[in-house]
């Protein structure tokens, strides 16, 4: 193990065993409980590798679960004020994987109920903060190629954002380090729709998927965007993804205005279509795109105002004209 690494790094043989030990201080002025957790790593919504996502969903082609082969023999601990404890974990590498990596991450947290919160003007702050150490094992340094797959696509939204999204799915036991991805969106039915989005320097944990999202927008990021409304009908996704750079990859694209080239290339194509339900309740949803503007009661109150004082003036003159012609 690198100790400068800052995460375990271990090559193991097959049914050994290593005890890892963490110091947890307690700097505070107040006995503190502390709970330690395991979580296999995944990618999140942003592809980056992530590693205390406990309520994670097995990937479908993850063979070896890092957590059934992580052990925490006590998972909680109370420290005393300014003081020092050691909790440990045991690690087994499993039989029969040759060649691959296994990654997961140790959590650490003060147990809930114990942490402060503040608040403000009603509204209650409660702060947490969780320290994660990853780990990673492997029988040995054998080098894997990344392998990568596009599933399902499908309207969804992100934020409240209406979003395409394209699950990618790294089925190796491996990283996929740098990854860079260009997504196109082509409407088939209504052939004048086109969204398009570029994504660099993303990593997938290995056997992991997300969902790579394309806004319906016109311009501008997820959070922070204008956006027409989603049309239903059928499309049609374009996609080229690189992964891992290296000075004499085979592969050559573009990347902020800089030549940069990669070791692997995937290119994706794949039809779809959105149910016109599906986008009448996402439209719906959509604040850019459900968003009416309020009615601006005081301007309609002044016109009226104006209106009256104009119909009061007609009548006054309209009375005394008649008065004029016909004197008594």
């Amino acid at each position: 193990m690198d100790k400068n690494l800052g995460y375990f790094n271990l090559v193991m043989s097959p049914e050994s065993q290593q005890t890892l030990s963490f110091k947890v201080n307690n700097a505070t002025s107040k006995s503190i409980t502390v709970e330690m957790a395991f979580a296999h790593s995944t990618t999140n919504g942003n592809g980056l590798a992530i590693y205390d996502s406990s309520k994670a969903t097995k990937d479908s082609s993850l063979k070896y679960n890092i957590e059934d082969f992580v052990d925490i023999p006590k998972k909680e601990v109370t420290i005393a004020a300014h003081a020092q404890v050691i909790m440990t974990a045991k690690v087994t590498m499993p039989k029969g994987m040759d060649t691959g990596i296994l990654a997961g991450g140790f959590s650490f947290k003060e147990k809930e109920g114990n942490q402060e919160s503040s608040s403000s003007k009603g509204v209650s702050i409660k702060n947490e903060y969780r320290y994660v150490i990853a780990l990673v094992t492997q029988q040995n340094t054998q080098k894997v190629s990344p392998q990568l797959k596009l599933n399902e696509v499908k309207a969804t939204q992100v934020n409240s954002r209406n979003v395409f999204a394209a699950n990618l799915q790294n089925i190796s036991p491996t990283y996929l380090q740098d990854m860079n991805a260009t997504a196109t969106v082509k409407g088939v039915t209504n052939s004048e729709l086109k969204y398009s989005f570029e994504n660099s320097d993303m990593k997938m944990a290995p056997n992991s998927n997300f969902d790579f999202a394309i806004p319906v927008s016109i311009k501008g990021n997820i959070g922070d965007q204008t956006s027409k409304a989603l049309e239903a009908g059928k499309y049609h996704l374009s996609m080229t993804v690189y992964g891992v750079k290296s000075a004499t990859g085979a592969y050559q694209t573009t990347v902020n205005g800089k030549t940069v080239n990669y070791e692997y290339k995937w290119t994706f194509e794949k039809d779809f279509e959105i149910a016109g339900e599906k986008a009448k309740k996402l439209n719906n949803s959509d604040p850019p795109v459900h968003y009416k503007e309020p009615i601006n009661w005081l301007m309609i109150i002044g016109i009226a105002l104006i209106l009256i004082i104009l119909l009061l003036i007609f009548l006054i003159f309209s009375s005394r004209r008649k008065k004029e012609n016909h004197p008594k």
